[in-house]
């Protein structure tokens, strides 16, 4: 099917882009597959998109656009799991530290010298950052980094900056 993409769905490519760019930290970035990440996948990034809102009016209110703000989940994974040789019994410590470099790097990306994620956005926001500890009983520790992006677009073509 070929098709324009919505200024939403180039912003949500472009934060994937930009979290993949740091092999180092790195190269599995991934989007809405929380679920579906195998421990061989980690360490890694989950980039889902949540709720939009539309404001009428636009920028300045312009009527002939719309301003949409667009809440982001940003999930770095890493893996919490048994060592080779360990009983799933044996404890295993948890080290949530490992976690702070990839939000520096998702700041520093989305927030900092890229800001605007290229242009298509007004504003990137970080609303709020949660440690998630073996979510749903898998073998990972997480960081949860909510950020929202706000975003006009043409009234009635969403594939056109507004």
């Amino acid at each position: 099917m070929n098709y324009t993409p919505s200024v939403r769905e180039l912003a949500l490519r472009e934060i994937v882009a930009l979290l993949g760019a740091q092999p180092m930290l790195t190269q599995n970035v991934f989007r809405s597959q929380l679920d579906q990440i195998e421990q061989s996948q980690l360490p890694c990034y989950d980039v889902t998109p949540g709720d939009m809102k539309v404001a009428e009016g636009g920028r300045y209110a312009d009527f002939g656009s719309v301003t949409n703000t667009q809440d982001v989940t940003v999930r770095a994974l890493v893996n919490a799991g048994t060592a080779a040789g360990e009983s799933a019994t044996d404890s295993v410590p948890v080290d949530d530290s490992s976690l702070d470099a990839f939000l520096v790097f998702a700041e520093q990306q989305l927030i900092g010298t890229t800001a605007n994620l290229g242009g298509l956005v007004q504003t990137v926001e970080l609303q709020s950052v949660q440690t998630v500890f073996q979510p749903n009983g898998q073998d990972i520790i997480g960081l949860e980094m909510i950020f929202q992006l706000t975003f006009a677009t043409k009234r009635g073509d969403p594939t056109q900056r507004g």
